[in-house]
């Protein structure tokens, strides 16, 4: 598989929060060539990131959905659930951003660690959906994580099925960093602080040159770009003419989030080879 340029935003405007003002703007990122929308920003979060998630997943075809969670205020059980529903509504296009902004120092991380649990309660071929028999699944196979972490205790499982993906993609930001060693994506500053990830994306402007992200990115030292939106309205548009060359032919590509970028579970995050299968689409 040719290695792809990750092309990433993020948007913090209340007015996304509408659905007469969102509906556009999701159909502009998509049309943009954007392979996530990171919903949220460190500081900005003027909504509730996963209720968004699960409106926009039957809005979209490709576009990945990163929900930004504050650790200060959710906890991995609920998290853990509502985004293992929308991974389903999505077909594998979800993931997630811990913002330790407000939180006790260690709370993020045991977050993630407790949602991990939790997906990993359930094997990748728990479900039967044997209607004959009136089997749904192999009880053997959903056990409890019985987490127990400085923050979080969680018996487990949690009641929805392991997640098309496995665990959604868990995204860092390099101004408000977790530390989690292996994330599936960093966003990155030219000269800031770089959290390790399987793959890095430079933050940019709209304005960015793209003859140099494309040398940078032949060379190995970044994954993709993320950029800012501010008006995203006005702002998608110029993103899909300006970085058009860099995700050409790529606009109908099928597949889970993990197929499509490359991204393998982090073999310290997860017990399992992959997301549930289901019997019937198997």
């Amino acid at each position: 598989m040719t290695r792809p340029f990750i092309l990433s935003a993020s948007i913090a405007e209340a007015t996304f929060a509408v659905p007469e003002t969102a509906a556009p703007i999701l159909q502009a990122a998509e049309a943009a060539g954007l392979d996530l929308l990171v919903m949220g920003r460190s500081g900005e979060r003027p909504f509730d990131a996963q209720v968004l998630l699960a409106w926009a997943a039957p809005m979209t075809t490709r576009l990945g959905l990163v929900a930004t969670v504050p650790a200060s205020n959710a906890h991995p059980f609920h998290v853990a659930r509502a985004l293992s529903a929308i991974d389903f509504l999505t077909a594998g296009r979800t993931g997630w951003s811990v913002i330790p902004e407000g939180a006790e120092d260690g709370m993020a991380e045991d977050m993630v660690g407790a949602a991990r649990a939790l997906w990993d309660g359930w094997g990748s071929d728990t479900l039967i959906l044997d209607k004959a028999s009136g089997r749904y699944l192999d009880a053997a196979k959903v056990h409890a994580s019985n987490y127990e972490g400085p923050f979080f205790k969680v018996a487990g499982p949690v009641n929805a099925m392991r997640p098309p993906l496995g665990h959604p993609l868990l995204v860092v930001d390099g101004d408000d960093p977790i530390a989690i060693s292996d994330a599936d994506l960093a966003l990155i500053d030219e000269d800031g602080a770089a959290p390790t990830a399987t793959k890095r994306l430079l933050k940019v402007s709209p304005d960015a040159d793209v003859a140099s992200l494309i040398t940078r990115f032949e060379a190995g030292e970044i994954d993709g770009v993320h950029l800012t939106l501010t008006n995203a309205a006005a702002q998608l548009p110029e993103i899909g003419a300006r970085f058009t060359s860099l995700v050409e032919g790529r606009a109908h590509e099928a597949g889970d989030l993990r197929r499509r970028l490359g991204l393998p579970i982090p073999q310290t995050a997860s017990n399992q080879p992959g997301g549930a299968v289901i019997p019937e689409n198997a």
